[in-house]
């Protein structure tokens, strides 16, 4: 369902992501995304040609493998348009993210990694969104109560404790469905009442 109708207003900036997951022949999974942002009205830089409206004043790329385990095996980084002439030297700086896990923890080591002056934001806003869709492409192994794919694809604390999915949301809140289901020794027992409070 869209949003609501609008005030009125005038368009300025679009920042367009394209994210894409894949299973390669070799086994590994791959995620492949893009930024692109345009704006409406001509951008003057001081180190670069004005941009003109509606052409790419950012555009970037980033690609990785990870294997069954989540680990980061490659990572490939383009940064093709971007308004400052050093922003192109953080690209090698990425590579520091090979071997690093998606779980819990991630963006936190990703800011350690290649944060601040190490990095650019905007290939930072792709890993954070492509981390998401990483774990819906690792998701296809999942078919609904098979507790053994949902631990290759979201983890084992081990300290026992529940998985990082358990209370990550709504439809994984522990006195959901699906933690009844899946990870039943997670689940709490709404409260009563509790359903009609949150709209249920």
């Amino acid at each position: 369902m869209p949003l609501s109708h609008p005030q009125p207003r005038q368009p300025l900036n679009d920042r367009t992501i394209r994210c894409e997951g894949f299973r390669r022949d070799d086994g590994l999974w791959e995620v492949e995304a893009s930024l692109v942002d345009t704006r409406t009205y001509e951008s003057p830089t001081p180190f670069r040609p004005s941009v003109p409206a509606g052409g790419k004043f950012h555009e970037m790329w980033v690609r990785f493998a990870m294997d069954d385990a989540r680990a980061l095996r490659e990572v490939e980084v383009r940064i093709d348009s971007h308004p400052f002439p050093e922003c192109p030297g953080a690209v090698p700086n990425f590579q520091r993210l090979v071997g690093l896990r998606l779980g819990a923890g991630f963006h936190r080591e990703l800011q350690a990694r290649v944060g601040g002056e190490a990095g650019c934001t905007h290939v930072l806003t792709l890993f954070q969104t492509m981390a998401t869709v990483a774990i819906q492409t690792l998701s296809s192994q999942i078919r609904w109560n098979d507790r053994a794919a949902a631990e290759r694809v979201y983890g084992v604390p081990p300290d026992g404790g529940p998985p990082p999915v358990v209370g990550a949301c709504l439809g994984y809140g522990k006195s959901g469905e699906m933690v009844r289901r899946i990870y039943p020794e997670h689940y709490v027992a709404p409260k009563a009442g509790a359903r009609d409070a949150v709209g249920g």
